[in-house]
């Protein structure tokens, strides 16, 4: 408890300290704003260093019309006046002294004369806005961010919730999607959370994010997009170079991202490259069965020493063939690769016997080298530039080389064993799109898609039981086995405005076939069905400030290779797991209802969804009384209500002073449809509170507290996890280089993440004991400028295969 308020209360303090100790001494400039009879509310106020386009402070002016900033320095400088409906007001001052505050003359705006057209002020948009389907964080209104990189940018966006690990969550859900202005990218197909470390927040304009995803998109149960938007109009060219490292996982990190253009034709690429030296965490699980025919308890004890590396890149060449055509053709390639090593004692104990002891030790290497090639082709029409119709291509070609050795010292029969697995994943993307609006108010799209998986895996298995004689083949596994997966894809949607209310209604069909043949064992897989998956929205603008959502959504999960493939995962006898060949996909319905209130620079929004499915796909471990066996496998065996509140809240307390809150409850009760005696409830969080506050414009504080538990599934309870840092910043050179210390998890050095499986044949605990306490150096430096946005369409990308289970204890 000492521990955890610790981790409490010190950012508390911090939060607290900025807005009351340092405002104190802070003078302040100060003003009033009016049309030629009242004062006017909600005028969007910027002070401007002379010759810089970039705003030192933006705030809003209140109901009696006064507005007020943190007084500069000494210098002259030019505050900026914008209303809807008035023409842009501009004054020049000069502050000769900081000491004592500084009061401006009544300033007073006129109207505009004739149409609202050209007097659309770019300077008036608050830092987020929101639209019939979306929420969108101006990102390049935030002067914070310039310096930034996308990871860190995401920690303020509404809806979005980033842990201390970096991992990300949209509305509440692990599995979303992000692209690069409207396009899918193969940038952050392999490791999003690494690809937007490496990100540079200079180039990004604002990040929309879109909680309900129309039938355009792929039917996979995706919790919502992220679309990282460029700018577009800058002169120049641009790069960035960024490292990162951390001790608590000894991991550095290094990236390159540059962008240049000439004439129609641009360029971008982005490198990153990193490692994790050998880090130690000791790992206790024990299982302890119902019916003690075989033993009573047994008890895996040790240290796992884990190490990895990656590299990977994305480069792009656009070429714009008109004002009316572009083409883009781009590359990815990437390798990771990991390395475990274990050492434990496995104890058992016997009701009616001695304990046993005995030594297992396991050396586990992966390889997972990929590339990727596409190509885009958007065309807009002269006649209605609102028109567009995109053409896309996209291959994906992945290997994944796993060698496994382990060797059990048993009291009576030692065990060596040898798993090697090899296998190819390729995968082709044809899609189409076209967007015709059809009235003033009215818009149709519609497309198709096809996305072909080629994987095929040889795996073998071989056993010994003295260190003298040669290995044998365990036929029983080990086989060849290819695997054809073809998706098919038509949509259909209609959306609509009438007045201040929208109405969107589409559908979506896929058609599926499987085909699985493994050789050795002369077994096939045949797997066809066809899926419609309807979506409708409603959008309600109650007023100019609050939007009301209703939504209604199908989506669809399929299994992929390591679900199905059948390799038995046998390292220790007594603990195996497996694929499921004959495993079908999972849909899910939802039901959301979403109030969006954004007025000035505040935000907040509350969402309410449920959702049901009844053919969930389920880890599930079975154990075997009579021979002491715990199976893991998937199936399709569950049936899941979940129930949760999505909040977001986001303001600026003082100029210098931001703080954002981001946050999603979530209940699920889970049965088992082949044993209706059999479910579990509970609930799981992920809560993130963050502040910032800048002391000028080269100094600032951050400070980050954050909650995390999974939702429970059928048979296990998952730890509940905090996480907390404090970070310095300050910027150098011009502040073209940016430097970040955080002091990470810092009240406790290590600690315990417990999870529990339970059945009514066994009962098992994992511990995991991991590092946390530690630090972060993160270094930044930005050059040049961007010349124009050479990043316009990015790609294909295909997020609708169930994502793999996160390890015990990860965050």
């Amino acid at each position: 408890m000492r521990k955890f308020l610790s981790a409490v209360l010190l950012p508390a303090v911090l939060f607290i300290l900025p807005g009351h100790v340092f405002s104190q001494a802070t003078m302040k400039l100060s003003g009033t704003v009016s049309d030629s009879s009242r004062p006017l509310a909600l005028v969007t106020v910027r002070l401007f260093k002379k010759n810089n386009k970039a705003p030192l402070q933006t705030t809003l002016s209140k109901e009696n019309g006064s507005f007020q900033f943190n007084k500069p320095d000494t210098g002259n400088y030019m505050l900026s006046f914008t209303y809807t409906g008035f023409t842009e007001y501009k004054i020049n001052i000069n502050v000769a002294s900081r000491a004592g505050d500084m009061q401006i003359d009544p300033v007073q705006l006129t109207r505009a004369p004739g149409t609202l057209t050209a007097v659309v002020v770019n300077g008036q948009r608050p830092l987020v806005e929101q639209s019939d389907d979306k929420i969108v964080f101006n990102v390049e209104d935030d002067p914070a961010s310039k310096t930034e990189t996308a990871i860190d940018i995401l920690r303020k966006t509404p809806f979005i919730t980033v842990d201390g690990e970096d991992n990300i969550k949209v509305n509440g859900k692990s599995n979303f999607k992000v692209l690069l202005n409207g396009r899918e990218t193969s940038m952050f197909a392999r490791n999003v959370k690494e690809a937007l470390r490496g990100f540079p927040g200079v180039v990004i304009s604002k990040i929309e994010v879109i909680t309900t995803p129309s039938a355009k998109y792929d039917g996979e149960g995706i919790g919502g997009l992220i679309n990282i938007i460029t700018k577009k109009k800058v002169v120049g060219y641009n790069g960035t170079l960024s490292s990162f490292s951390r001790t608590s996982d000894k991991m550095n990190n290094f990236s390159v991202n540059g962008n240049a253009k000439v004439g129609n034709v641009g360029l971008s690429v982005f490198l990153n490259s990193g490692i994790t030296d050998p880090v130690q965490q000791h790992n206790t699980s024990t299982t302890i069965p119902s019916t003690q025919n075989i033993y009573a308890k047994r008890t895996l004890d040790g240290d796992q020493q884990t190490s990895s590396g990656w590299s990977f890149g994305n480069a792009e060449l656009s070429w714009e063939l008109d004002s009316l055509n572009t083409i883009s053709l781009y590359t990815n390639i990437d390798s990771w690769r990991n390395k475990t090593i274990t050492d434990q004692t496995i104890t058992t104990d016997y009701a009616s016997a001695p304990s046993t002891v005995s030594y297992y030790s396991l050396n586990n290497k992966t390889n997972n080298p990929g590339v990727n090639v596409g190509s885009d082709f958007i065309k807009h029409f002269r006649k209605n530039k609102e028109r567009e119709f995109s053409l896309r291509f996209l291959g994906e070609f992945g290997k994944n080389d796993a060698k496994l050795n382990s060797f059990q010292d048993n009291p009576g029969t030692d065990r060596y064993l040898i798993n090697n697995s090899y296998a190819t994943n390729n995968q082709f993307t044809i899609q189409a799109d076209n967007s015709i609006p059809v009235s003033k108010n009215g818009k149709f799209e519609g497309g198709l898609k096809a996305i072909l998986r080629r994987a095929s895996s040889d795996f073998q298995s071989l056993v010994k039981y003295d260190a003298a004689d040669n290995y044998s083949e365990n036929a029983t596994n080990t086989d060849h086995f290819k695997y054809n997966q073809n998706v098919i894809s038509l949509y259909s949607m209609y959306s609509l405005r009438w007045k201040k209310s929208s109405f969107r209604a589409g559908v979506r069909a896929e058609y599926t076939s499987v085909n699985g043949d493994f050789i050795s064992s002369k077994t096939r897989v045949d797997h066809r069905y066809v899926t419609f998956l309807p979506n409708v929205q409603f959008t309600n603008r109650m007023s100019q400030i609050t939007t009301l959502v209703f939504t209604y959504s199908k989506r669809l999960q399929r299994p992929y290779i390591w679900d199905l493939n059948p390799f038995v995962y046998n390292n220790d006898s007594l603990n195996i797991s497996f694929g499921n060949p004959n495993l079908g996909p999972q849909t899910v319905h939802a039901l959301s209802g979403q109030l969006r209130y954004a007025r000035g620079n505040t935000f907040a929004g509350i969402n309410i969804e449920g959702s049901y499915s009844g053919n969930k796909i389920l880890q599930y471990s079975s154990f075997d009384p009579q021979t002491g066996i715990t199976k893991t496998t998937s199936l399709n065996i569950g049936k899941e209500i979940q129930s949760s509140l999505n909040l977001n809240f986001s303001t600026k307390i003082t100029p210098k002073w931001s703080l954002f809150v981001n946050g999603s409850l979530r209940y699920s009760t889970v049965k088992n449809n082949s044993d209706v005696s059999q479910s579990n409830s509970g609930w799981g969080c992920n809560f993130n509170l963050n502040t910032n506050y800048r002391f000028s414009d080269k100094f600032s504080v951050s400070s980050y507290l954050g909650l995390w538990q999974e939702p429970r599934t059928i048979q296990t309870t998952y730890p509940f996890n905090t996480w907390h840092n404090v970070a310095f910043n300050y910027k150098i050179f011009k502040n073209k280089i940016n430097i970040s210390l955080r002091a990470v998890n810092y009240t406790e050095k290590t600690h315990d993440f417990n999870t529990i499986t339970k059945d009514r044949n066994f009962y098992n605990t994992n511990i995991t004991r991991q590092i946390r306490r530690g630090g972060v150096l993160a270094v930044t430096w930005n050059f040049g400028k961007l010349s124009e946005n050479v990043s316009k369409k990015k790609g294909v990308n295909n997020d609708d295969i169930l994502s793999k289970p996160a390890a015990p204890g990860s965050n």
